[in-house]
C-alpha cells in the first residue's frame, strides 16, 4: 500500500502521541463489536474516531488503537463517504409532466 491520503498533515509530535495512545489502550484493538465488547487483537495503528476531514481533533479523546484490519475497514468506508459527498449528482431533478402544470 502506498500510504494513506490525509486531508491535513500529521500533527507535530505524532510519533509520541501514537505511542502514548497505543500504550493507553494496551496495544489492543478498540474496535467495538456488534455483539458487544472490543476486538482486542494486537493493535499497531492509531485512528481518529471523528476523522480529520470532518474536523476531528488530534486530542487523545478522539484517538484509539486499532488493528490493521479494522483501521483499513474504517478508512475505506470513510473514503467512500468523502468521495460520495464530493460527487455531482448525475440526474437532473425530475420535471413535472406538462399536463400537471397549472
Amino acid at each position: 500500500m502506498a500510504g494513506s491520503w490525509r486531508s491535513r498533515p500529521k500533527p507535530p509530535g505524532w510519533r509520541t502521541t501514537r505511542l502514548r495512545i497505543l500504550k493507553r489502550d494496551g496495544y489492543a484493538c478498540q474496535w467495538r463489536l456488534d455483539q458487544g465488547g472490543i476486538c482486542g487483537e494486537p493493535a499497531n495503528e492509531v485512528d481518529h474516531i471523528i476523522p480529520a476531514y470532518r474536523n476531528g481533533s488530534d486530542d487523545d479523546s478522539n484517538l484509539r488503537a486499532l488493528c490493521t484490519r479494522h483501521h483499513t475497514f474504517k478508512s475505506r468506508g470513510e473514503g467512500g463517504q468523502a468521495a460520495q459527498a464530493k460527487r455531482i449528482p448525475r440526474n437532473r431533478p425530475q420535471e413535472k409532466h406538462p399536463g400537471l402544470i397549472q
